[in-house]
């Protein structure tokens, strides 16, 4: 039978501030944050082959210059085996997904749930399936909390988890983006944990509607005391920024990666000093 391809793009996310609001019954974690796409983007292709009725279906995932991540553990390959699951998928289907890494991992820019998302809506156009919406949400959601995000795929003001979107259309950065990856691996879990959130704490961002470097609110990252006083490395990347001549900069999610707001006056110089210190550098 033949076989379909599917080449799509998975693009990153920064997060314009992002405070914890406190801790759930559940075991996560409240918060509230403006998540903000980027150009930065993983490159995935997806084969698809319809197989006899008396075969199963079967999912492999392929990952370019990506080591050490089993197959099953891969967020493409649960997307995929969730996706056939939750939409009752009866046709039995061969599915290969092939990705290539551009977005750092363990950065904060949410590169394993944008390829996620990515998988899903690509399944979703394959079968033609109209409508659902809320169903692919949900799925969306049982991946990882900032998944559904990438559905949306555009600025948004995110509560509960993350998954509780408001489209912001006036949200809009007209500079350029410096996002500066210093390699180092940030376990989200152990943030979360390390922050040690009781209680429940007030709203502060959800009046925001466009972006001001001079907002106070966007500011805060809660995650940068504890990963600032493990990895001071990363701190220093964020003030370095600010003496290069950013407007704004500050810890994307739960790090590594910093991002800054520059000027076509600054942004080269920028872009040099970071890449001489060896770092991953990206402008989007």
């Amino acid at each position: 039978m033949k076989t379909n391809k599917i080449n799509i793009t998975a693009n990153a996310k920064v997060n314009f501030g992002l405070r914890i609001t406190g801790r759930r019954k559940d075991g996560f974690h409240n918060l509230e944050t403006i998540f903000y796409p980027l150009k930065l983007a993983d490159k995935i292709q997806i084969s698809i082959k319809r197989l006899k009725n008396s075969q199963k279906s079967s999912i492999s995932v392929k990952t370019v210059n990506l080591k050490n991540v089993k197959e099953k553990d891969n967020l493409c390959y649960r997307a995929a085996e969730k996706f056939l699951k939750e939409f009752s998928i009866n046709t039995p289907v061969n599915i290969i997904i092939k990705v290539k890494k551009n977005i750092p991992t363990g950065a904060g820019l949410g590169g394993g749930s944008s390829d996620a998302a990515a998988v899903l809506l690509a399944l979703k156009k394959y079968f033609r399936i109209k409508g659902k919406e809320g169903l692919l949400r949900r799925c969306a959601l049982k991946l990882g909390s900032d998944v559904p995000f990438f559905l949306l795929n555009k600025p948004a003001y995110a509560a509960g988890r993350g998954e509780i979107l408001k489209r912001l259309k006036n949200f809009t950065v007209r500079k350029n983006i410096l996002i500066v990856n210093p390699g180092i691996h940030i376990s989200t879990p152990w943030a979360f944990k390390e922050l040690g959130i009781k209680g429940s704490r007030k709203k502060l961002m959800n009046k925001v509607s466009r972006y001001s470097p001079a907002d106070p609110v966007i500011m805060i990252n809660d995650f940068e005391r504890i990963v600032f006083k493990k990895y001071p490395r990363i701190e220093k990347i964020k003030y370095d920024m600010y003496a290069l001549g950013a407007e704004y900069a500050i810890m994307s999610g739960s790090g590594s990666t910093v991002f800054g707001v520059f000027g076509e006056k600054y942004l080269n110089e920028a872009k040099r000093f970071f890449k001489n210190n060896k770092y991953k550098v990206f402008i989007s």
